[in-house]
């Protein structure tokens, strides 16, 4: 603890650094409770108090997943102020694991030694797979989590030849980071999340999850996750009620959508509904970034057209330089949608 308190006070350290430094003071404290924030993915961040037993007992969970033993190495490459990168420490400190910190960025390229485990954002490993070298830097993790926002159907198209195991992860702030994990690629992919042990899974009248799990103190937590459970116990999900979009009195998934025009579309995009006096709203395509599709936009219709029903179909495209986004980076649609001037 001392050692963490120097380096915290030396004007050298990086503040990343600095931040896990203060971490590790925090979680050696007596108190039996740590305040952390949510990513703020459908609202204002908020503050949480969480019971490091439960985080402890999460933690646990994902080192049995994955097999890890003491002394494997683990590769921390995110943000401390969200749960993602404070669970990354605590499974660190609880598994006696050899744990190497690089500093949060999409850059990831310098990696120097082979890792056994690690966790990114969509955006961190779509940054690797771009490039010779960030594959070659890839190449050197055995096992990755991706989780904290939807991840493109071109991205895990792009992974099935990266020799690195690789899992999406479902869960937030309130389970503790993630309950559920699919494969992604190899010969185990899967379209459906395997629940943690002792873990269970339910809907709601709406078709929403709903998650309970005593080891981390969780108990019918009632989601706005649209999802289909399979008889196994496994699910899927297929969107946010929240999100939903009631259009000539036909309610669309906006996600659903989105994931058939996956891997066609270059930019950021989202699909949302706009005020209509006779289809009460109607769906419209935005496009982040108008400088690289703009001048495209027959062919862009063309694709569509390929992609969608005739009642999916967006009424029109709408190209913004640049989408409103939480503070965890995810595009926020409403915030995106309310910043217009129609």
């Amino acid at each position: 603890m001392a050692y963490c308190s120097a380096e915290i006070n030396r004007g050298e350290t990086k503040n990343f650094k600095k931040e896990v430094y203060r971490f590790i003071l925090d979680w050696l404290s007596p108190s039996d409770f740590m305040d952390v924030k949510t990513s703020g993915s459908t609202g204002t961040p908020k503050e949480i108090r969480l019971q490091k037993k439960h985080m402890e007992a999460s933690a646990r969970a994902t080192i049995s997943f994955f097999n890890l033993r003491p002394k494997d190495t683990v590769l921390h490459c995110l943000p401390m102020q969200f749960i993602a990168g404070k669970m990354m420490m605590v499974r660190a400190l609880v598994g006696s694991l050899d744990l190497y910190c690089i500093e949060p960025s999409s850059e990831l390229e310098l990696i120097p030694e082979q890792i056994d485990f690690a966790a990114m954002i969509p955006f961190q490993v779509s940054k690797l797979v771009s490039k010779e070298q960030g594959r070659r830097a890839l190449s050197k993790i055995e096992k990755l989590i991706i989780g904290g926002s939807f991840v493109p159907t071109d991205l895990i198209n792009r992974l099935q030849n990266i020799s690195t195991q690789v899992w999406q992860t479902y869960g937030m702030t309130e389970t503790i980071t993630h309950i559920a994990l699919r494969r992604v690629n190899g010969s185990n992919k899967s379209n459906w999340y395997t629940t943690l042990p002792s873990v269970s899974v339910k809907l709601d009248n709406r078709g929403c999850l709903i998650i309970s799990a005593d080891h981390i103190g969780v108990s019918n937590l009632i989601t706005n996750d649209l999802a289909e459970i399979n008889e196994t116990g496994k699910f899927k999900i297929k969107g946010r009620v929240d999100n939903i979009i009631i259009s000539g009195g036909i309610k669309f998934n906006p996600e659903e959508i989105e994931i058939k025009l996956s891997g066609a579309i270059s930019n950021d995009y989202f699909i949302g509904g706009l005020n209509d006096n006779e289809l009460g709203h109607r769906l419209v395509l935005f496009i982040e970034d108008e400088r690289t599709l703009k001048r495209k936009v027959f062919d862009l219709w063309e694709m569509i057209e390929g992609k969608l029903t005739k009642l999916e179909i967006p009424k029109e495209i709408i190209f913004i330089p640049s989408f409103s986004r939480t503070t965890s980076g995810k595009i926020d649609r409403k915030a995106t949608i309310n910043s217009l001037k129609i």
